[in-house]
């Protein structure tokens, strides 16, 4: 994937992650997601996180573009070990990291 292209999906994520996990509690714009992020501001990483792990249609792809895995994965390890065992939060881990034995109730008997 060139530049642009990533450039181009972290923009629409931002956009997406917007409206879907910021009902007007935050006055935060896709711009000020994407500075945040480009500053590697670690406290805003986490709350931007949380907030799409717990309100997005689609965690799992918003993480990934918005991300860089060496970010993401250790914020994932610490909320699976916060969530107390949250199916959706498990699901999202196992769709990022592909270790599906984290979600073992949605994989086909054999």
């Amino acid at each position: 994937m060139n530049e642009e292209s990533g450039l181009n999906k972290k923009k629409q994520a931002a956009i997406e992650v917007v409206s879907e996990c910021f009902w007007g509690d935050y006055l935060v714009t896709p711009q000020d997601i994407l500075e945040k992020l480009e500053k590697k501001d670690a406290a805003f990483g986490r709350f931007l996180f949380s907030k799409i792990i717990e309100n997005s249609r689609h965690p799992s792809k918003h993480l990934k573009a918005l991300f860089p895995m060496e970010d993401l994965l250790p914020m994932l390890d610490r909320y699976l070990s916060m969530s107390g065992g949250k199916k959706r939060v498990r699901l999202v881990a196992a769709n990022i990291t592909g270790d599906h034995s984290l979600v073992p109730e949605l994989q086909w008997k054999r």
